[in-house]
């Protein structure tokens, strides 16, 4: 029997990995200026429901990665399967806490992360502003200090629209489970899937500075990012109830008969 568990586990996990990659490199929305948006975030949360942290962050990680490499971004790979398969992993640790003293701790822990990313993010943007305003200002027969104010006012900006974005839509989730009668959903979920979201728009700010030397330009994906990441929650809250219901695996763990 055991051997049966595990070999359903595998094959599971073959499938959603299979279903990962379909949905991230496949299933695609134009946007302006020839970017896109997927579906691949949707697949994640949907791993890890069905398999757990452990099998779900595998599954997640290796069609996330996969994707990267049978695309034009093959130097994304690496990075992607380390920050898909951690959103996973934190997803799965979320939605395993049965202690509210634990939750709150946990979503302590994810704001002030976001606070310590904003405000590293600020000096970051300062800094490398700084460094070019002086040519920047000359192109634009304007002052170096307008240009660095205007980038700081730019970066709280931003900021401040991501908070309000987060609790619309929050509102709008909370309205699709009641207007739908979705039984299965709790605030550990969208809790987990708000942690492992914000970790993906962290680690690949962080990415893209590394890779490309800009404190700048990653900040322009976070709102893309931030979108990817709503259609992917809305997505798996509403399909979700149908694969909960049809899955041999619910949490890693074999439907009883």
């Amino acid at each position: 029997m055991e051997r049966k568990d595990s070999l359903i586990k595998i094959i599971m996990t073959g499938l959603m990995a299979a279903l990962v990659f379909i949905a991230t490199s496949i299933i695609k929305v134009p946007i302006a200026n020839g970017g896109y948006i997927h579906f691949g975030d949707a697949f994640i949360f949907l791993s890890v429901m069905l398999l757990g942290p452990v099998y779900g962050a595998f599954a997640s990680g290796v069609g996330s990665m996969l994707s990267d490499l049978l695309s034009p971004y093959a130097q994304w790979a690496l990075p992607t399967l380390i920050i898909k398969s951690v959103m996973a992993i934190i997803m799965g640790f979320t939605i395993k806490q049965r202690s509210q003293k634990n939750t709150i701790i946990f979503s302590s822990a994810v704001l002030t992360a976001w606070v310590g990313f904003i405000a590293g993010l600020k000096g970051m943007v300062a800094k490398s502003v700084r460094f070019s305003s002086e040519e920047l200002a000359d192109a634009l027969s304007t002052e170096p200090g307008t240009i660095s104010e205007a980038a700081s006012q730019l970066q709280w900006k931003l900021t401040s629209a991501i908070f309000v974005f987060i609790l619309v839509f929050g509102a709008l989730v909370y309205w699709i489970v009641k207007k739908r009668n979705i039984q299965f959903f709790n605030p550990r979920i969208f809790l987990g899937m708000i942690s492992c979201g914000s970790w993906m728009i962290i680690g690949y700010y962080f990415t893209e500075y590394i890779l490309y030397g800009n404190a700048v330009s990653p900040i322009f994906s976070i709102p893309m990012n931030l979108l990817q990441l709503s259609a992917g929650i809305i997505i798996a809250v509403i399909t979700a109830p149908v694969l909960l219901k049809v899955s041999p695996v619910i949490g890693g763990e074999i439907k009883s008969n």
